[in-house]
Formats: structure tokens, C-alpha cells, sequence
């Protein structure tokens, strides 16, 4: 064999270009073999073995006639090849991710959170979601049932496909930065507020001369509530 040094330099690497190595699996033929990129790639996505810390790697598991597999994403009915993004609410995710790494622990910390689905193999291929929650299959005891709401999306899912699920920075939500300042003009003791935030936020009231003012608030739905005090006044309220 020439020494490596002596082989040319392929500038642009492709999936089907090889690569060579040893098997060193026990009994393993220890002659020298070539691998593919893809391959190598298939390996690393079926293993898990390139984990980063706020992602994970799942197979879409399409049959579920025999059951769901170790490593696996799938759909509560099974099937659902050519689902769109946009149409994905919920989803059964293995409590043991490829490469038998428990996820068990790990899953739930997401809830709340904003993630991105997207096939490994094809990034243009995703949803953007809100984690609605997460919890253990009442059925499936191994597995969670992931309650997920959309923000966007494009493409639909694909048999044997590898999917990344992970935290993402999400305009879409502009969780972070969501807050509202509210205006009392007229002296009143019960404020009605219309603050458009989707959430529950907390809530601070202060009277013309900027000094706090205590007051129940009651919460109608995610965008109104309301701020009785126990006199009328005029003044602000800050919602975060």
C-alpha cells in the first residue's frame, strides 16, 4: 500500500466518497476495509454518538404493528410518512435515545421551551414548535407523549428519516421580550386590561406620582384581567 501522503487531496468531499478503516469488532475480519461518508454519517445518527446538550436524535418509526422500537419518534396511530410540519400536535418519543442513552430525565426539562423538529438528513425539512408538555405514555409506559404547538414550518416527514429535536431561539414566540404597559386615565377602582400577551403575566401598579399600589388581580383568560383596588385612582400598570 503507498503512504497516505502520497494520495491526492480531494477538495470537495462527497456522501459517496470512501474512506478506509479497520473493523475491530470481536471476531471481526481485520483486514483493512473502505467506508462511505454516508455511512459514516448513518452511524453516528443511529448512535447518537455526536450528542450535544440541548439536542437529541431520534428514527421516525412509521410500522408500529410490532411494536414501538428504543430510539424512536413516531405518531400515536404509527404511520404518517408525508405528514406536514404544520399538522404535527402531538408525538410518542422514546424515553432512550439511538445508541441506548436514557433521555428519561432529560426530555421534560423542554416543556415550555420552543424546539425545532427537523430531519437530520434534510435541514429544510422542519417544524418550529411551543411544548405544550411532556409526559409518560399512560399506554407505553417507555415513551412520552409530547404535546407540541406549531409556529412554523416546511416540508413533511420522511420513512427512515432521522429527526433532531432541540432547543430553538424562536422569534416566532418573542417569549423573552413579551410585556405591556397599561394606562388608568380615569380615577377608577377596578381596572380592566386588555394586554394581548397569550400568558399569565405579573403584574405591578403604581398611581400618578410612580408609587405602587396593591390590588387583586384577577386573571379572565391569557389576554384580560382585571385589578380591583380598594379606592379609585388613576394611573399604570406593567405586566411581564
Amino acid at each position: 500500500m503507498a503512504r497516505i501522503s502520497t494520495y491526492g487531496i480531494d477538495a470537495k468531499p462527497e456522501l459517496s466518497d470512501k474512506v478506509i478503516g479497520t473493523d475491530t469488532a470481536p471476531g471481526a475480519d481485520l483486514r483493512t476495509k473502505n467506508y462511505s461518508l454516508r455511512e459514516i454519517i448513518d452511524l453516528f445518527n443511529q448512535s447518537n454518538a455526536l450528542g450535544v446538550a440541548d439536542q437529541s436524535i431520534f428514527l421516525f418509526q412509521n410500522d408500529i404493528s410490532l411494536g414501538r422500537e428504543s430510539g424512536t419518534i413516531s405518531f400515536a396511530a404509527g404511520g404518517g410518512v408525508g405528514t406536514p410540519f404544520s399538522s404535527i400536535t402531538q408525538v410518542l418519543i422514546s424515553k432512550t435515545a439511538p445508541g441506548n442513552k436514557s433521555v428519561a430525565q432529560y426530555l421534560p426539562l423542554f416543556v415550555g421551551k420552543d424546539i425545532i423538529l427537523a430531519e437530520a438528513g434534510d435541514i429544510n425539512k422542519f417544524g418550529t414548535y411551543k411544548v405544550a408538555s411532556i409526559t409518560t405514555d399512560v399506554a407505553e409506559p417507555n415513551f412520552f407523549l409530547v404535546t407540541l404547538e406549531n409556529y412554523t414550518s416546511n416540508g413533511v416527514i420522511a420513512i427512515d428519516g432521522y429527526y433532531i429535536f432541540s432547543e430553538f431561539a424562536n422569534p416566532a414566540s418573542d417569549a423573552a421580550d413579551k410585556n405591556f404597559v397599561f394606562t388608568q386615565a380615569t380615577p377608577s377602582a377596578v381596572w380592566t386590561v386588555q394586554h394581548n400577551l397569550d400568558k399569565f403575566p405579573s403584574v405591578t401598579s403604581v398611581n400618578n406620582n410612580n408609587i405602587q399600589a396593591y390590588g387583586a388581580v384577577e386573571y379572565i383568560d391569557k389576554n384580560n384581567l382585571t385589578i380591583t383596588f380598594s379606592g379609585g385612582f388613576s394611573g399604570k400598570a406593567y405586566m411581564n
